[in-house]
């Protein structure tokens, strides 16, 4: 066993380093944590994920994504590391690596160059534009969609080879999981094609007529992500310019990603767009001009390799290069993760004119690429360290003034949370999301007539149903009752199953003594969230004022089991357990170890 796991290490020499390596590089993301773009929702506060609900995974779409495939390989990891953030992480990792030997696989099928096939996993694996997919846990989208990429490509290339038909169908199987994983595979079927020239020198109506089965997938796939794309608001209108602009912001786009490819300094979460200029664009239309030129030489010259992979590249991209506009940024590290193996394939083809002996540049490109990604990586140490790192190379952009508002809201850093909300509305006045924010900060620090100002600017601007839910609970804290009912009703008119709506609803009924209102309240609450402690421990609070302690103990056992620091709840079953004559004084002692004044009173009559 040892000598045969020798002779496979020897044999793929560069491959073996470039794998230990990469595990070195990543090993501290074990112990980072999970940032609050997309990660709350798709893995730590997803109500499907953390109940295995496979019905749920496969009939709802995620932060604009059809996924269940991934979406279910997150309940799988649910189900055995709950919340640990570093199995999230190390599940990215084993992924990763595993797509590095199929790169490897992939560029020794279809080229006879070892500085090409090398440079190919060594890139994939090493580059630092990769941190951000393999770090980012909301990525195993784009990591394992790319697993059954690569699969799915070296099974077309045994059967393009063999013509058997169990690797045409298996392809087809990998190709269906990866579009489940995430949608940009639908591209697959045109990689194909291309593949298809380059394996046989030519193009004929079989290799057509082959991809019929995959195209039609592709265009449902494709309809699918368009509408949950538009469903979740991801399609930015703001960025719909005419499409000659399009067109020109896209080849700008595919410059800058083989800059960064080739200078990788600087790297962000976040590149704004660029100024609109007629340099920009000018640039943009001579890079698609070349790329047209050169696909035509190729092709001329039968120079099938060079024609493959500056194919492979613009395909890999060419679906977000913004000419469908959708998101916040125009160019990001995470869209180069598949293309940046024909961006390794293209630099091993014209690095192999020079003669450089292979294993020596090899060596010497781990190297440099595992300092460079293991520096990249401490960015991601946590979302705060992320946003700031964004925020020091590109100031003054309102979705990282607004995350870092919140995060620091999150963190109880509140002074700090609210210096950049202010910032975020004065560089964005007419984004509704940092009022909506610098309104719930107002509420954290119990400042209603703040955050109702807010929650009113929000409103000016967009029909936001969460505002007037943060607007309804800041009327609530001022016990203007009816403008809060009034302001919950609005809500639930159109979305009767807002959770928060009914629970501002439930509180107004209890202070207004409506006690059969409000446990009808807090019951639809618990019946849309199971695993909220304030939900139990307000209908606890309700059965308490009805005289059924025992149902309130119930519900308030209910409430520390998902929140074992709520302290007032100790105080409230101490209550109910003095009504039933029971012993009260373990309760009463937590919450008055917290200075819980009612406690104190409590503990000192009761238990002394």
């Amino acid at each position: 066993m040892f000598s045969k796991l020798k002779n496979i290490f020897s044999q793929n020499l560069v491959l073996s380093i470039a794998l230990i390596i990469t595990l070195l590089v990543y090993f501290k993301f074990l112990f980072f944590g999970h940032i609050s773009w997309d990660d709350p929702e798709m893995v730590f506060k997803n109500k499907f994920v953390r109940s295995f609900d496979i019905k749920g995974l496969f009939s709802n779409h995620f932060v604009g994504n059809y996924i269940p495939v991934t979406m279910l390989a997150h309940a799988i990891a649910w189900l055995f590391f709950e919340n640990n953030d570093g199995a999230y992480h190390l599940v990215n990792i084993l992924f990763h690596l595993l797509n590095g030997v199929l790169v490897y696989q992939l560029g020794k099928h279809l080229f006879k160059n070892d500085l090409v096939i090398n440079l190919g996993a060594i890139l994939f694996l090493l580059h630092p534009m990769q941190i951000e997919s393999v770090g980012w846990i909301s990525e195993l989208k784009n990591v394992l969609s790319t697993t059954f990429y690569l699969a799915g490509t070296l099974s077309y290339i045994n059967y393009a080879t063999s013509s058997k038909k169990k690797d045409y169908i298996l392809c087809l199987f990998f190709f269906i999981l990866g579009c489940l994983s995430k949608p940009s595979v639908v591209i697959f079927p045109i990689v194909l094609i291309c593949l298809d020239i380059l394996l046989n020198k030519k193009l004929s109506v079989k290799f057509i007529l082959d991809k019929i089965p995959f195209l039609l997938l592709a265009l449902l796939f494709g309809i699918i992500n368009i509408k949950t794309q538009t469903a979740d608001q991801f399609i930015n209108h703001s960025h719909e310019f005419p499409i000659y602009q399009r067109i020109g912001f896209a080849g700008f786009a595919l410059l800058k990603y083989l800059i960064l490819f080739l200078v990788p300094v600087n790297l962000s979460v976040i590149y704004p767009y660029p100024s609109i200029n007629i340099s920009v664009f000018v640039i943009g239309f001579f890079l698609f001009a070349f790329i047209l030129v050169l696909v035509f030489l190729f092709i001329k010259q039968k120079k099938f390799e060079s024609f493959f992979v500056i194919l492979f590249i613009v395909l890999n991209l060419i679906l977000v290069l913004q000419l469908l506009p959708f998101g916040e940024v125009l160019y990001a590290d995470r869209y180069m993760y598949i293309p940046i193996i024909g961006f390794a394939w293209l630099l091993g083809l014209l690095l192999s004119k020079l003669k450089i002996p292979v294993s020596a540049l090899s060596f010497v490109l781990i190297l440099l690429f595992s300092v460079f990604s293991f520096t990249r990586a401490n960015a991601w140490k946590s979302a705060l360290n992320l946003y700031e790192d964004i925020d020091k190379k590109y100031p003054n952009q309102f979705i990282v003034l607004n995350s870092a508002g919140v995060e620091n809201m999150f963190l109880n850093n509140d002074n700090k949370a609210l210096e950049y909300l202010n910032k975020a509305v004065a560089v964005a006045p007419l984004n509704y999301k940092g009022f909506y924010n610098r309104g719930l900060l107002y509420l954290k620090n119990n400042k209603p007539e703040e955050a109702i100002k807010s929650f009113n600017q929000v409103l000016e601007l967009y029909d936001y149903s969460k505002a007037y839910v943060g607007r309804a609970t800041a009327y609530y804290m001022l016990q203007d009752f009816p403008k809060a009912i009034n302001d919950a009703n609005y809500v639930l008119k159109t979305e009767q199953n807002n959770t928060r709506a009914h629970f501002v609803l439930g509180n107004c009924y209890n202070d207004l003594n409506r006690l059969q209102d409000a446990m009808s309240e807090y019951n639809k609450c618990i019946e849309l969230d199971k695993d909220e402690a304030d939900f139990y421990f307000k209908r606890g609070i309700v059965n308490g004022k009805k005289q059924n302690f025992n149902a309130c103990i119930k519900d308030i056992d209910i409430c520390l089991k998902l929140k074992s620091d709520y302290y007032e709840a100790y105080y409230w079953r101490g209550v109910a357990k003095v009504n039933l004559k029971q012993n009260a004084c373990d309760d009463f002692k937590i919450a008055a170890q917290k200075n819980y004044e009612p406690a104190i009173a409590a503990f000192n009559k009761f238990c002394q």
